[in-house]
């Protein structure tokens, strides 16, 4: 048998998610929506939103970035015409929520965040043989497994030595690339491309070479304050090599690069209480170009592979024309969202007051 104390709700099959916000077309994640698109499978843990181990899952799925490609991301004018200053929220019927950036979802090199709906539980191999009509060890859709009844497997699991089963509902969200305590949700019943709602605005001086020296930081309650050389030089420096690939210029050299962890500068100014998760970090350049990072790529990513804000490159401090700093997201397969001329660095989230 399989484990103790099971939480499974039957008030009512779970639907399809909603897919809306600055989309060409609002609908529902359904087979239509869906027929033709890659499946991926993946294996995930899952930990409780207290970080502790759920579960272990095989899942079966669709990239959020295929998803939104059929719909189509469609932008209110801000002044932007590109999507890199989007973000991609995911929401549950119990109300946990991811938030994600466009260069996560689009432009990471891999398959991204999935949309799953068929999963199965992980099993040791030593495990007695299951009632196939209710063995969560195979892959079910939301609604085959929020048939199932599992309660007779809790008399083999209450002892402290086995852990409690914990079959996921519904349409599921997982970030592979998050590892264990990564990002998810559960019964998911929304997902919407966001915007910030602030308006993009060129401020080169015409007369002169571009070049910002002291860039201004905005934290989530407003406040701002100067990205000072004393305060950039406080944190760690670390260097790095790496040929550059652009979605719209192909290759475009190969660089050595010198700098910081963007999330080392921000963090002093997150509110103890604050989900760096939950959060996104707007960087603008002078001229106007503009990417949005997620909480999680900032303050989350291995170490090495975050988001770093540059100095030097090539080893030469960078000068006119670049600003004092350049932002580079390790993660991207592409370039597109890296920034020069960086003049202000705004975190915030969804729904707040701007």
């Amino acid at each position: 048998m399989l484990s103790p104390v099971l939480f499974l709700l039957f008030a009512s099959l779970p639907g399809d998610p909603s897919v809306g916000g600055a989309v060409a077309r609002r609908t529902t994640v359904d087979t239509a929506l869906t027929r033709g698109l890659t499946l991926h499978r993946q294996l995930v843990k899952i930990a409780t939103p207290e970080g502790h181990y759920r579960c272990a899952l095989e899942v079966e799925g669709y990239a959020l970035r295929d998803i939104l490609d059929r719909v189509g991301i469609k932008k209110v004018d801000d002044g932007f015409n590109l999507p890199l200053d989007t973000f991609i929220s995911v929401k549950g019927r119990t109300g946990a929520s991811a938030l994600f950036s466009y260069s996560e979802t689009f432009l990471a090199g891999d398959s991204g965040p999935l949309l799953a709906s068929r999963t199965r539980l992980l099993l040791p191999h030593h495990h007695e043989p299951l009632q196939a009509n209710n063995d969560p060890t195979i892959l079910r859709t939301a609604a085959e497994r929020a048939a199932l009844d599992l309660h007779a497997c809790a008399s083999c699991h209450a002892a402290s030595a086995a852990p409690a089963l914990s079959l996921p509902q519904g349409w599921l969200l997982i970030s592979p690339s998050d590892g264990f305590g990564g990002r998810f949700v559960e019964d998911v019943t929304e997902v919407s491309v966001g915007q910030t709602g602030l308006i993009v605005k060129d401020t080169r001086d015409s007369t002169k070479a571009a070049f910002v020296d002291v860039p201004k930081v905005v934290a989530p309650d407003g406040a701002v304050s100067p990205l000072t050389p004393e305060r950039y030089q406080a944190v760690p420096q670390r260097a790095w090599k790496d040929a550059a690939i652009g979605m719209g210029m192909g290759f475009r050299g190969e660089h050595e690069w010198r700098g910081a962890e963007l999330g080392l500068l921000l963090r002093p100014l997150l509110p103890a209480s604050a989900d760096p998760r939950q959060l996104w970090i707007l960087v603008t350049a002078e001229d106007g170009y503009r990417v949005l990072l997620s909480g999680s790529e900032v303050f989350a990513a291995p170490d090495g592979r975050g988001v770093f804000l540059a100095d030097w490159r090539d080893g030469k401090p960078l000068g006119p024309g670049s600003g004092r700093y350049h932002v580079v997201p390790r993660p991207d397969f592409f370039t597109d969202c890296e920034v020069r001329m960086v003049k202000e660095i705004r975190i915030g989230q969804p729904g707040a007051p701007r």
